[in-house]
């Protein structure tokens, strides 16, 4: 699922590997919308329900393969700012690409939470706040996670 910046290829979403651990839903909306706000209509940040922190990556679809292509060189292996952090961001291709595939995956996926920002939010550009992703509720804390969107082997 590399990222081949020289070929803009349809593909809009993108899996932001590497993101420290600490960083919350909320934080990471605001690195992204620096730049980004306007341009995405899906995102995706799994947390690691028992510790309350994120697992490492996340997932966005944005509106156009030009913005994907945009997110990458802005990005890709850049450091993080906040933390003090020494991992470098990575930029992939998920598996599951566009927004009604997204919104396929995770229309039965069951969280082990009620809170909406550990939930996947879906954007309406000029509609302002995001709704969460109506999926099921998990009813024991023994509840697994959701499938991830990419293999195990691509996750850091």
């Amino acid at each position: 699922y590399a990222f081949n910046p020289e070929e803009v290829n349809g593909r809009t979403t993108l899996m932001i590997k590497n993101i420290p651990n600490k960083y919350s839903q909320k934080m990471l909306l605001a690195v992204l919308n620096r730049s980004y706000a306007e341009k995405y209509d899906f995102f995706y940040l799994p947390i690691d329900f028992k510790n309350r922190c994120n697992l490492g990556y996340a997932f966005v679809n944005l509106l156009t393969a030009d913005f994907a292509a945009e997110l990458y060189h802005d990005w890709h292996t850049k450091h993080w700012e906040e933390f003090n952090s020494k991992k470098v961001c990575e930029i992939t291709y998920a598996r599951v690409q566009g927004r009604q595939a997204l919104l396929d995956h995770f229309r039965n996926s069951r969280f082990p939470c009620e809170e909406d920002e550990y939930l996947p939010l879906l954007f309406e550009p000029g509609q302002g706040k995001p709704k969460p992703l109506p999926v099921g509720l998990a009813t024991t804390p023994s509840a697994t996670l959701p499938i991830p969107l990419v293999s195990a082997a691509n996750i850091p």
